[in-house]
This record gives C-alpha cells, structure tokens and sequence, in this order.
C-alpha cells in the first residue's frame, strides 16, 4: 500500500458515491481515507458505513473538532469505529474553523491549547481501557469511569490539526503526528523545529511524530475549468490570515494579501482569477506531470504522509475525485 491518504468535503457527495470514492482510493493502494466534517456529514455515521464497505485502509477522522463533543463521546465513537473496523481507525482532532465553530455551533474558540490537551489526555486514558479519574481538567472531570467495552486497540493514533506553532509544537509533545496544509519545502524546515521544540519537552524523539499534509490537488491539469476550481480552492485559504505567514515563507505574503481584498469584496471568482500560476503551483498538486510529481516526492521522501484533497468542478465530483486519486498515485509511484 501507498503512504498516502486520500479525502474530500463530506458535504460534496452523497453517501453512495463517498463510498464508491473511498473504494477507488483502497483499490488503487491508499492506505488511509480521512473524513473531514465541518459543515458535511457526521463523520462517525459515514466511518460506519466505510468499515463495512472498506477491507485494507485506515479510516480516519480529519479532523473532527474539540469542542462539539465531549472527549469521552470522541472516545466512544474511536473506540467503536475501531471495532467495526477491525483495528483501522486513526483519530485526527482539531480546534475546527473560528468562522464554522463560531457560525455553525455558536462556541467561542476558548483556550484551544488547554482543550487540546485536556481532551488528548482523557481521551488517550479511556482507550487504553482503564478506569479514568481526571481531577485537574479545567472543562471535563470523568471520575472512576471507563468504557464498558474494552478498547480493541490501547494504542490508537492520535493526529491534531496544527496551523500555528504551539500547536504544532503541542502536537510533537502528545500527540502521533499532526496534520498541516499548504507544506513547502521552507514550511517544512520551520515545522520540524517546532516539532524538536515539542518532543523535547516530552523527552521524545523527533523523528516519531508523523507529519501529515492535506494535499489539495487539481483533477486535471490541463483543464481551464479544473485550474480555475483549484485556484479558487486556494483563494479560500488566502481569505484568512492565519495562512498568510505559510504564504509568505515562499515568497507569497503580498499576493495573498491581495487576493484576500477581492475575496472579501464578495468577488470569489474574481479572487481565483487573480491568482497567478506560479502560486497555485506552489502550493498545490497542480501544473505539469514533472511538476506534480515533484511536488508529492517532495513528501514521500521526506517522510510527510501526504492527504489527497481533489478540488472537484461543479456537476462532476465523483468523476473528477476518482480521475484526481488516480493521476495522484501515478505522480507518486512514477516519480
């Protein structure tokens, strides 16, 4: 199987297709399939149906947010997705959007270090199938409980979204790994030395914590309308400014910041088209066969588990997630 993972907006395809899609990437090698919820499905519910239709690849959250459930309702679903599984499931957790969690659910992102760890802590307790008593949590105190059905596994993966460098840093102390976006070759050097940073405080070696990338991808190179998808894509992610010091490591602070005006002017389309190529490049899995197949050795060599993020057009996603998986692997293998 191959290190890569592949993934999509749940919310982008009904549960039939997700399942079709998740059974492409497991013929072609994948060896993991991570569900991203936010807005989309509930992503415990579509594991479910995956650990029934799924034979080989780890089925993955990424990333469900910390603050939406309690760390032993996280625990609960783990542990049975797990079991459905057979032993295939890796946990990915995050703060979730500011935008989404503040809109969507009505919560303030408080003290998301703080949870983080919290929630890692008890949740890393329950699965190992002890009986838990947490007196030192600021938001959640379980005593003397633990899961009626022992864990299959007590060594369950543990990933946290990291944008910023406490969190990566916060990941390289507790958790397996942890998942970024937008890597290039100057964000990795940075990354791995927030990650000494980190594993130095747990006495632990650097070289354990995984690093994982969301890897946004273009279903077709050489399609006008593909580009312009995987720009707009992009475009997104220049609109915040938390990506903004990620952009700038490369050289691309200024045309971020400038795309970010048109996007907030309301102009999305426009904010795509405004994009140059030599950015989408950058960032993305996006140009020539050379090019791309560059860009995912870049990971593969360097130890980075790459997460396959096609950016499909309108009216044609299965299709085009399918096409983008395919054309990933072969950039990989081919390289």
């Amino acid at each position: 199987m191959m290190p890569m993972g592949a993934t999509l907006h749940t919310g982008d395809m009904p549960i039939t297709d997700i399942v079709t899609y998740a059974q492409t990437a497991e013929a072609l090698g994948y060896d993991g399939f991570w569900l991203t919820e936010e807005s989309g499905k509930e992503a415990f519910a579509v594991l479910a149906v995956l650990a029934q239709q799924t034979r080989t690849m780890a089925l993955c959250t990424g990333i469900i947010n910390i603050y939406s459930r309690t760390p032993t309702l996280i625990a609960m679903g783990a542990s049975t997705i797990d079991r459905l599984s057979g032993g295939r499931m890796r946990l990915g957790l995050g703060t979730g959007g500011i935008g989404f969690m503040q809109r969507g659910h009505g919560i303030d992102l408080e003290r998301p270090l703080d949870r983080t760890r919290e929630y890692v802590a008890i949740i890393r307790r329950l699965l190992s199938g002890e009986r838990v008593t947490y007196e030192k949590g600021h938001w959640f105190r379980p005593r003397n409980f633990r899961l009626r059905e022992a864990p299959v596994r007590k060594d369950l993966e543990i990933h946290l979204a990291a944008l910023n460098p406490r969190m990566t840093q916060l990941a390289a102390e507790i958790a397996d790994g942890f998942i970024a976006n937008c890597v290039t070759e100057e964000y990795l050097a940075e990354l791995r030395e927030h990650i000494r940073i980190g594993a130095a405080r747990a006495g632990r070696n650097p070289a354990t914590v995984k690093i994982l990338t969301l890897t946004m991808t273009c279903v077709d190179p050489e399609s006008d309308d593909a580009v312009l998808a995987m720009k707009k894509g992009l475009a997104l992610y220049c609109a915040s400014p938390h990506y903004h010091h990620i952009f700038g490591l490369s050289g691309f602070r200024q045309e971020a910041e400038r795309l970010k005006a048109i996007w907030d002017a309301g102009d999305f389309d426009g904010a795509a088209r405004a994009m140059s190529d030599a950015m989408v490049q950058t960032f993305t899995v996006t140009g020539s066969r050379d090019h791309c197949r560059r860009r995912l050795r870049l990971y593969l060599d360097n130890g980075v588990y790459p997460i396959i993020y096609p950016v499909p057009r309108p009216g044609r996603v299965l299709e085009d997630m399918q096409t983008a998986v395919r054309l990933a692997l072969a950039y990989a293998v081919r390289g």
